[in-house]
């Protein structure tokens, strides 16, 4: 019976899943040498893309001319077509694209770093900054 139990507990400690305790982060620390945002090539995007703003020019149109009656319904369809080009416009310059940073770290390495560039989180030549390396990611924040 003990040889069975045993053999039991041996098979069950073999097919089961090893316990994984998490992912790990490389922290480093550096200097920024060099800061470029790098915007998206309007010939590779579509340029301007005037069909669009058109589009959602008329779209605002259309909606704006279901409220108010004379001269209201005209101010409400002018608005609409304004406030449906101006949408158009704001979503395609928000297509910012992303940062390059040249950071110099504390042990001398020289890293090139291409990220989602956010507007709230700006860099600028000089500032300390934290690199943090997960797997093949790798991200650039300020430190605290």
């Amino acid at each position: 019976m003990k040889k069975i139990a045993f053999i039991a507990v041996s098979l069950f400690a073999l097919i089961s899943q090893p316990g994984f305790a998490g992912t790990s982060t490389l922290v480093e620390y550096g200097t920024v040498q060099e800061v470029r945002v790098v915007t998206l090539d309007d010939a590779a995007n579509g340029g301007s893309r005037p069909l669009r703003t058109v589009g959602a020019a008329a779209l605002g149109a259309a909606v704006g001319n279901q409220f108010g009656g004379g001269s209201g319904k005209s101010i409400a369809t002018a608005t609409g077509a304004i406030a449906g080009a101006e949408a158009s416009r704001r979503r395609h310059s928000n297509q910012s694209g992303q940062l390059e940073l040249l950071v110099k770290t504390q042990g001398g390495k020289l890293l090139s770093v291409v990220q989602d560039h956010d507007a709230n989180l700006t860099f600028n030549k000089g500032d300390r900054v934290r690199i943090l390396t997960s797997g093949s990611d790798t991200s650039v924040d300020k430190t605290l």
